[in-house]
């Protein structure tokens, strides 16, 4: 009987399990656990493309991963750049690095490589603080970019990378200047030359370079080193011909 019990109770049991499964699936596709049902992948990646003409980052990153978990696509490059940008625009720079390093390590020969390699250097110049802070990033950036800019020489994406190479170098020699500033100021003329010659001699391209020289020279004539200041005088002025400070000592400055 125990037996003839169980059996009759099976049936039962099988068909609770299927309204359980089938009102579980129902649940997800009326919740969002089928994304973009009855759309194509193609018109799924066309949907991240207008959300992120519109600035609709959140839209945008959701269509693109989607994308690239998907078959039948033959632009998956060009979806893992998109979901790379989809993250820089929010200011995901972290999460933007990941996925355009990805594009780089994924397809290493497809031509959205070059865009992703402006796109890394990009990011590590969005992550860079401002000088008071901690400048990893900005060093990092900094080395990415320049690396960027040699590779792709000549071109539109060189051209750009060399831009924010350019820019990190400006805020590591500007927070090397600032520091040499701050001790010039509490009279430590020891100490501000120290950073102020750190400028020009790790960062001479910097605009802040003919600046620190011009800061020596006034460091140098508070402690009566004359010659040194007469020197410092002359670097800049050969160095720095054009630049502001030069001409401020042309017109009679210190």
């Amino acid at each position: 009987m125990e037996f003839l019990a169980k059996s009759v109770k099976s049936p039962f049991r099988e068909v609770r399990y299927w309204l359980v499964v089938i009102t579980g699936a129902s649940f997800l596709a009326c919740s969002g656990g089928l994304p973009y049902p009855g759309l194509s992948v193609e018109e799924v990646y066309n949907l991240g493309v207008g959300a992120l003409e519109e600035q609709n980052w959140k839209e945008a990153t959701k269509a693109f991963e989607e994308v690239l978990v998907s078959s039948g696509f033959d632009r998956m490059p060009e979806a893992g750049l998109q979901l790379a940008e989809s993250h820089f625009g929010a200011g995901r720079f972290i999460a933007a690095r990941t996925e355009f390093q990805r594009v780089i390590d994924r397809w290493p020969t497809d031509t959205t490589t070059v865009y992703a390699a402006l796109g890394v250097c990009r990011s590590l110049a969005g992550m860079s603080p401002i000088p008071q802070r901690d400048q990893t990033f900005t060093r990092q950036a900094q080395i990415t970019c320049g690396q960027v800019a040699a590779q792709f020489a000549g071109t539109v994406v060189g051209l750009r990378a060399s831009e924010f190479s350019t820019d990190m170098v400006n805020k590591l020699a500007e927070r090397d200047y600032n520091t040499g500033s701050h001790y010039l100021k509490r009279g430590l003329i020891d100490s501000s030359l120290l950073y102020f010659e750190e400028v020009v001699e790790s960062f001479p391209d910097s605009k802040w370079a003919p600046w620190a020289l011009y800061q020596m020279i006034g460091a140098f004539e508070m402690i009566n080193y004359a010659r040194d200041a007469e020197t410092t005088k002359e670097l800049l002025l050969d160095s720095y011909p054009e630049s502001e400070p030069a001409q401020m000592l042309e017109n009679g400055g210190k």
